[in-house]
């Protein structure tokens, strides 16, 4: 919402433009007695140029406004020199240079232009120590001015500089490149094999969870945390037998104790020996330690929690993937208890209908679509397939492929139990026309791709697609090599043609 409405505003100012008769220096209104300016747009490997300036007279002052482009963020130029030279094969005719800008982006040069004839119209701007030069092709310099001509019609959508330069916006050339095809597997995102530990029961008993730790399915657990206890599972005669020796324990210790006290007088007064009541009292000690252990066994099964039991503790740091046992069951000695995937790497597990083979062959791993319909790329990550080709079970045809993501990689969306698209690169890559993906708008459920006429003015055209390969998509129909197409900001443009077309400013 927030772009769309940035796009509105910005649009919103261009129609204003087209409306009024200035707006910053420009002159939008057409003037039946002027003619049509000369407009040009250039491109290097950094800066594209459009300019415009009023078809030059032999000996009369010629004012070019020069857009400069830096390519890299598609922003506006705010410091450099400009310059403009008019070249014949024996050197330059007549110059003229600036050393700023008007304003951002803008180069305003103005001089006479030579005497009438043909020359080459070459221009250049300096800035950070490097010079770009834009070869403007051959001009015509004629003796007196031009009657205006008249205006043709045309089907493009103007959008201007200044809209551009404030929005996300970028162009590029329509090239051939190699191209595979890309196929799509649902896949779940899991801990990887290698990075899960289950916690077993180590003896019989009831499993407690933790209090201290909320034991559930996507919970993080560090390593060292206890994630629950077992104590021991009793019902009827079981219990009967662990009271049953907490009261003979009492009984013997109990015992001990009187006997302890009757022999104690007979030992001061020598008619018993010493001995005697020290093996009372070692009886005695040993009691109480029965005692004891058999209160801690009850205590064990009656306290709250199952505090004080044998604690379970995660030997990794994790996410919890599945929490077996609910609080309190009973379970075995072995027994499952909580599986935890570590979060050092993760698997993709794709199950689908079973393909045939063939189709599958060299298959690798391209990128993976997550929920929010953003696209992780994967072609340079590591990102593996365990097996060269899906593992099909005969009876149900089901095919299972699983696909190894290298630590760190997607760290922040592709969590255990997400539901995401893994997108394969298969077969020989075949040399195709293709665009970015970002280049193709979809209008109307059907793709559309903008390409540039001029710095300021875009034909909307319908398009054919074929395959698609990473972050580029086949062209089949529409557009031709070689062409300009915009790769960010299709959408804005479109808006723009929504919203009325923007007469190009004449400065």
């Amino acid at each position: 919402m927030r772009r769309f409405a940035l796009a509105l505003l910005v649009l919103g100012t261009a129609i204003s433009c087209g409306r009024d008769a200035t707006h910053d220096g420009h002159s939008h209104e057409k003037e039946s007695a002027e003619p049509e300016p000369v407009s040009i747009t250039k491109w290097t490997a950094t800066h594209e140029l459009f300019v415009e300036f009023p078809p030059p007279v032999a000996g009369k002052p010629v004012e070019f406004h020069a857009h400069v482009t830096a390519l890299e963020g598609f922003r506006a130029l705010t410091e450099g020199r400009f310059r403009v030279r008019w070249e014949t094969p024996s050197g330059v005719a007549a110059e003229a240079t600036v050393d700023s800008v008007k304003r951002a982006g803008i180069f305003t040069p103005s001089g006479p232009a030579p005497s009438a004839g043909s020359y080459q119209l070459k221009m250049s701007v300096e800035h950070g120590g490097a010079t770009d030069v834009f070869d403007c092709g051959l001009i015509e310099v004629a003796d007196s001015p031009k009657p205006p001509a008249s205006e043709a019609a045309g089907a493009t959508i103007a959008f201007l500089k200044e809209s551009q330069w404030k929005i996300p916006f970028a162009t590029a050339w329509a090239e051939q490149r190699p191209l595979a095809k890309e196929i799509e597997l649902p896949a779940t995102v899991e801990p990887a094999g290698t990075d899960q530990l289950v916690i077993g029961s180590p003896t019989g008993g009831r499993f407690f969870h933790s209090p201290k730790l909320s034991l559930t399915e996507g919970g993080k657990v560090q390593k060292g945390d206890v994630v629950g206890f077992i104590a021991p599972t009793v019902a009827g005669e079981d219990y009967s037998r662990l009271e049953l020796a907490v009261e003979e324990a009492r009984l013997a210790r109990d015992q001990t104790e009187r006997e302890i006290q009757r022999v104690e007088p007979l030992v001061k007064d020598g008619l018993l020996p010493e001995r005697r009541l020290t093996e009372l009292r070692n009886e005695r000690d040993t009691q109480s330690a029965r005692l004891a252990s058999a209160k801690g066994r009850v205590g064990r099964v009656l306290a709250p929690g199952g505090v004080g039991g044998l604690p379970i503790r995660s030997s990794i740091e994790g996410v919890v993937s599945q929490v077996v046992v609910p609080n309190g069951e009973p379970v075995e000695a072995g027994a499952a208890l909580v599986r935890i995937g570590g979060t050092r790497n993760v698997w993709l597990r794709s199950r689908f209908v079973a393909r045939p083979r063939a189709s599958l062959l060299g298959a690798a791993p391209a990128a993976v679509r997550v929920p929010s319909g953003a696209r992780l790329d994967l072609a340079s990550t590591g990102a593996r397939l365990l097996s060269t080709a899906p593992v099909v079970d005969p009876t149900s045809r089901i095919a299972t492929w699983v696909l190894d993501v290298p630590p760190g990689v997607g760290a922040d969306t592709l969590h255990p139990g997400t539901q995401v698209v893994i997108v394969l690169r298969v077969g020989t890559p075949r040399t195709v026309l293709a665009v970015p993906r970002g280049a193709v708008v979809e209008i109307n459920t059907r793709p559309f791709v903008f390409v540039q006429v001029d710095g300021e003015h875009f034909e909307k055209r319908p398009v054919g697609l074929g395959s698609a390969d990473g972050g580029h998509v086949e062209i089949t129909s529409g557009v031709s090599q070689g062409e300009r197409i915009v790769t960010t900001g299709g959408f804005d443009i479109h808006l723009g043609s929504l919203m009325g077309s923007v007469e190009s400013h004449r400065h």
